[in-house]
């Protein structure tokens, strides 16, 4: 027996597994991006419902957002604030053109 020979079942083994492997890998990346994509999503959606910025007491300092509870301000246990207060919404007035004479 060849060299050649003994090497010929090795080749079309590769020539199988490589391919194989190459679109396992870009799977597997695919959906890992869809994981992170979608837990990106659902982090935004819970971030969305901290109602610190309509607020009352909000204050809009750097220094101090709240202070009711400045530890806990801007993050999620701030979601069930039990302090929260909205922001009475006064109508905004309404701007007039200029009378042309």
């Amino acid at each position: 027996m060849t060299l050649q020979t003994l090497s010929q079942p090795l080749d079309n083994w590769l020539a199988l597994f490589v391919p194989l492997v190459i679109w396992a890998v870009l799977l597997l990346f695919i959906l890992a991006l869809f994981l992170s994509i979608q837990d990106g999503i659902q982090r935004l959606r819970r971030l969305h419902q901290i109602p610190c910025h309509r607020c009352q007491y909000y204050t809009g300092s750097n220094y101090l957002k709240c202070p009711v509870h400045p530890v806990s301000a801007f993050s999620e246990d701030a979601i069930h604030c039990r302090d929260y207060d909205p922001k009475p919404q006064y109508p905004r007035p309404i701007k007039h053109k200029p009378l042309k004479i």
